[in-house]
C-alpha cells in the first residue's frame, strides 16, 4: 500500500524527495549499470553491455511508457500493486529474449551475471508482490551500488550513505513504509550475494 500525508504533499521536503526518487529509479540506475559494466569488468563488451541494457531496462521502459500513454497503468513507477504483475511477466519475457541474443553473440560470462540476476531480482519481487509490497527502488538501488562498490571496502560508507538517502526519498515521499524500504533492501543484498555465488561457477 502506497503511504499517503496530505498535510505534506506538497512540501517542499517531499517535494525534494520524489525527485530524488526520480533520480535514482530503478530503470536509470540498472540501466547505467548495464551499459557501464564494460568499465567494471573488461571481459564484458561494449556491444554486449547494450544488448543488455537494451533487453533489461530500455525497451520494458519504452513499452511501459507505452501502456502509461495507453492508460494501462497508473504511472511510470506502477505504484498500483495489481497493474505489477503484466509489467513483470512482459519483462521477464524481455530479459530472456535478451539472454537468448547474448548466447547467440557468444557473450561473456560476466554480462551473463548480471542480467540473471536482475532476472532473478524481478521474479523475487514479484513473488513477493502476490502477499506483500518491498520497495523496487531500494531492491534495485542496493544491488546496483553494491556492484558498483565491489569488493573495494574503502566504499562502503559511500554504498551507506545511497542507501541511507534512497531511503529517506522513498519514505518522505510518502511512497513506501519503514518495513517496506527494509524489505527492498534485504532483496537487494540477497541478489548481490547471489550474483558473488554466481561468480564461482560461472566465469
Amino acid at each position: 500500500m502506497m503511504v499517503t500525508s496530505s498535510a505534506t504533499e506538497s512540501s517542499p521536503v517531499q517535494r525534494l524527495a520524489l525527485g530524488v526518487s526520480h533520480v535514482l529509479s530503478p530503470i536509470i540506475v540498472a540501466t547505467l549499470l548495464l551499459a557501464l559494466s564494460p568499465l567494471r569488468d573488461a571481459s564484458i563488451s561494449w556491444a554486449e553491455a547494450v544488448v543488455a541494457a537494451l533487453f533489461t531496462t530500455i525497451i520494458p521502459w519504452i513499452l511501459l511508457a507505452v501502456a502509461k500513454l495507453r492508460g494501462k497503468v497508473s504511472d511510470l513507477h506502477v505504484t498500483v500493486r495489481h497493474q505489477r504483475n503484466r509489467i513483470y511477466a512482459m519483462t521477464a519475457a524481455l530479459i530472456l529474449g535478451g539472454l537468448f541474443v547474448l548466447w547467440l553473440m557468444d557473450a561473456s560470462a560476466g554480462i551473463f551475471r548480471e542480467v540473471y540476476c536482475i532476472l532473478l531480482g524481478l521474479l523475487v519481487v514479484a513473488v513477493i508482490n502476490f502477499r506483500w509490497k518491498v520497495s523496487v527502488h531500494m531492491a534495485v538501488g542496493t544491488y546496483v551500488i553494491l556492484q558498483v562498490a565491489g569488493q573495494n571496502a574503502a566504499l562502503m560508507p559511500w554504498v551507506v550513505l545511497f542507501i541511507a538517502v534512497l531511503s529517506w526519498s522513498r519514505i518522505r515521499s510518502f511512497q513506501h513504509t519503514a518495513t517496506q524500504v527494509c524489505g527492498g533492501v534485504m532483496v537487494g543484498i540477497a541478489i548481490h550475494y547471489a550474483h558473488e555465488a554466481m561468480a564461482l561457477v560461472l566465469n
